[in-house]
């Protein structure tokens, strides 16, 4: 059954109660009412009794006309009260005992007619001893029969009274504690019900704040429990979708992520790095040697700048074509990379040339170590398409902050020219000699073929 059902049932039973009990406390009002309207009766007729006693006495005593007339007057009366008391509600003793009452109403009244007819036969009232005194007795009599039925009639009214008020008492009782009881026992059977659902909504609520997405309420259907049971599993349930939708879309993001990052990190290869020899290009190495000579300028240290040109390269790239030309562009690139210091820039301009950035700068000792390295890197380049190795002169130029330049234009002029003097003293040298085979010893010790390529220009 439904909360809503539940509550309207239990207010529309307690105004069922409510008027049953406010039925039985009227009835009660008017039993009891109808008892004290009786008692009161009667007590009225008591107190005409008691008047027509006087008033018979004072005939015994006087015998005028007055007191005739007196005595008339309350029987009169006691004749009123008694139709009075005749139209209430009356049981069969009650009826018996008011027509007793009223009998001896009437022989009082016929005693009564007596009494005037001796006093107008005589002219006066007779004083005869023998007939006052039987007349008394008959008046005492009947008075005396009528006060006793009128006082059982008041004692039988007075027990009956006690009586249904004793009914109505028990049932308004009874009928209070079966409202009660009625009451108690229904609230307590729906407070069962709501607590134990409501235990099992509040479960339900603990479990998805645990992150339990999966598990359902099962509530008996009728109610709106059931109701709120289904909302909230339909709730989970989509939440549930949205959470797998959330980690979807948490994914396909990481997912773009990664490949934007990998694009971003392949764009800033492409827009730092050579793609031939994988070294630094021209413009990522202005870059990083224009933030390293601020570094120098605060520090107040020497660098220097190695501007690297192959002699005769081009006769190369004609005699053997280009991608022999790029081979050699590359060996060179990473054998500069592996025998310089890792601070150290290493960039291609462009073509067969390169610059070096060397920082820090001890002296100009240093400067003369690393071209005679330089130099060398060229011999016994290993050419496996030709089976021959190949020796390449390289002319290198230098320069040095700050004593040849403060920004990176000057120092790379500098060095430059340099190197075009160097290159000059390199042409008046024997540059190029007949390519030789490599010996057994020289392929056994390197995996590449080398070629020996000497030119003279």
């Amino acid at each position: 059954m439904r909360l809503s059902k539940r509550l309207k049932l239990l207010v529309v039973l307690c105004i069922m109660l409510t008027v049953i009990l406010a039925l039985a406390l009227y009835g009660q009002r008017k039993d009891m009412q109808q008892s004290y309207s009786k008692i009161n009766q009667l007590i009225e007729v008591q107190l005409t009794i008691d008047l027509v006693r006087a008033n018979l006495w004072l005939l015994q005593q006087f015998q005028d006309q007055k007191a005739v007339s007196e005595t008339r007057s309350a029987v009169e009366r006691l004749q009123r009260m008694i139709d009075i008391t005749a139209g209430m509600p009356l049981n069969e003793y009650e009826k018996r005992l008011l027509h007793n009452i009223r009998r001896h109403q009437h022989n009082i009244t016929l005693l009564l007619q007596l009494s005037e007819n001796k006093s107008d036969s005589q002219g006066e009232v007779s004083a005869e001893a023998t007939s006052n005194a039987a007349l008394t007795a008959r008046y005492n009599t009947i008075v005396q029969s009528l006060s006793e039925d009128s006082l059982r009639f008041q004692q039988i009214t007075i027990r009956n009274s006690l009586d249904s008020e004793s009914k109505h008492l028990f049932f308004n009782a009874t009928l209070i504690l079966a409202i009660a009881l009625i009451v108690t026992l229904f609230s307590l059977q729906t407070l069962n019900s709501f607590k134990r659902k409501f235990g099992m909504l509040k479960h339900g609520i603990q479990e998805l704040a645990r992150g339990d997405l999966s598990s359902k309420l099962s509530m008996p259907p009728g109610d709106e429990f059931a109701e709120l049971s289904d909302a909230f599993n339909q709730m989970k349930h989509e939440l549930m979708q949205t959470m797998q939708r959330r980690d979807e879309l948490q994914q396909e993001v990481e997912a773009q992520t990664k490949q934007l990052m990998q694009q971003q990190e392949k764009l800033r290869q492409m827009a730092e790095y050579d793609d031939l020899t994988g070294i630094y290009n021209r413009g990522a190495a202005q870059n990083y040697i224009s933030i390293s000579l601020e570094r120098c300028k605060r520090q107040q240290t020497q660098a220097a700048v190695l501007f690297i040109d192959l002699d005769d390269f081009k006769p190369i790239n004609d005699q053997f074509g280009h991608k022999i030309g790029d081979f050699v562009l590359k060996e060179l690139a990473n054998r500069m990379t592996h025998t310089l210091r890792a601070s150290d820039i290493i960039a291609r301009l462009g073509g067969d040339e390169f610059i070096i950035w060397l920082d820090p700068l001890k002296d100009d000792e240093q400067i003369a170590t690393v071209t005679e390295k330089l130099g060398k890197l060229g011999h016994d380049i290993y050419i496996e398409e030709l089976q021959q190795m190949l020796d390449v002169r390289i002319s290198v130029g230098s320069s040095i902050y700050p004593e040849h330049g403060s920004n990176i234009t000057e120092l790379i002029s500098h060095a430059d020219q340099q190197m075009y003097q160097q290159k000059k003293i390199n042409k008046q040298q024997n540059q190029f000699k007949q390519p030789k085979e490599a010996s057994a010893e020289t392929k056994k010790l390197s995996p590449l073929v080398y070629v020996d390529f000497r030119t003279d220009k």
